[in-house]
């Protein structure tokens, strides 16, 4: 009977050891995914805002006139300055801009965080900045959804042209031109695309690019009779988090439905920028800030 009682005691003994050392497992495993969740949260906050990635694209078509051919465009969206965006992101932009030589550089909108409130010292800073970026055929703008009644001003002397719903012909060599079309933003109902094409009255056979905010506009554009060749947007900010075999998670109002870098409908191309700043999340993570970098090719 001692002995029985002796087993027993050893027996529980090892099963209080072998509870113990499960419940150690599970407190290191907890331990453990607590420490990574937080560092990717760190990591997508603090280092994934930062540091500016070129997305390069050849454009080539043979309605490029020959003179266009090498012509260098950058499509940047989406600056939202003031939230994970400073001063010193943007000199790093501006600098990244000027080592490529562009001869087009595109504003597609969202200059500001909306919720920021920008002071003088602010406006002086970026037009001083905007003001460095030398493009040789010139500096466009377009509205975005969060643009208040300041943003025309502030990109007017930042040396944009602002194109509502308006359209410029650029010429290069003094030979035949391109068209370039600014389309007002989807979300606000501002968009006019009548007015904004209605240079194909007069230019039928006119290579186009056409630029604007959000890229759910893409189905409104491809019903019309005559379409541009080109189409760039943003507001997407690549879902700010990107999730590897998922995609982004936050689909942002006006890119539902198109909200990756690249689409193709109705023989327009769509490029989506993903942008330099963020709204939602204030973090970015397999998504770093970015802007579009185009070659043209005849």
């Amino acid at each position: 009977m001692i002995e029985e009682n002796k087993e027993s005691d050893v027996q529980n003994i090892e099963e209080k050891e072998e509870d113990k050392k499960r419940s150690n497992i599970l407190i290191n495993i907890l331990i453990i995914f607590v420490i990574i969740v937080v560092s990717i949260l760190m990591y997508a906050k603090y280092v994934g805002t930062k540091g500016i990635v070129v997305k390069e694209y050849l454009l080539q078509s043979e309605f490029i006139p020959d003179n266009f051919s090498g012509v260098k465009i950058i499509y940047i969206s989406d600056l939202l300055y003031g939230g994970t965006v400073s001063l010193k992101d943007v000199e790093e932009l501006i600098d990244k801009v000027n080592e490529r030589k562009p001869d087009i550089v595109l504003f597609g909108g969202g200059m500001i965080l909306e919720d920021y409130k920008i002071s003088k010292k602010d406006k002086n800073s970026l037009i001083e900045a905007f003001n460095n970026i030398d493009a040789t055929l010139g500096k466009y703008a377009v509205k975005g959804s969060s643009d208040n009644e300041e943003y025309n001003e502030l990109l007017t002397n930042m040396g944009f042209i602002v194109l509502n719903n308006e359209y410029d012909l650029i010429y290069r060599e003094n030979k035949e031109p391109i068209c370039l079309s600014g389309i007002g933003s989807y979300n606000l109902g501002e968009y006019d695309l009548v007015k904004a094409f209605s240079f194909f009255d007069t230019n039928p056979n006119c290579f186009t690019i056409a630029f604007t905010h959000e890229p759910d506009i893409l189905d409104k554009i491809s019903s019309l009779e005559h379409r541009p060749n080109i189409l760039f947007s943003g507001n997407s900010l690549g879902g700010e988090v990107n999730i590897p075999f998922y995609g982004p998670i936050l689909k942002l109002e006006g890119c539902n439905k198109y909200f990756l870098d690249y689409y193709d409908k109705d023989n327009i191309k769509l490029y989506v920028s993903s942008g330099i700043g963020t709204k939602k999340y204030n973090m970015r993570l397999f998504n770093k800030p970015s802007f579009n970098f185009y070659r043209l090719k005849s």
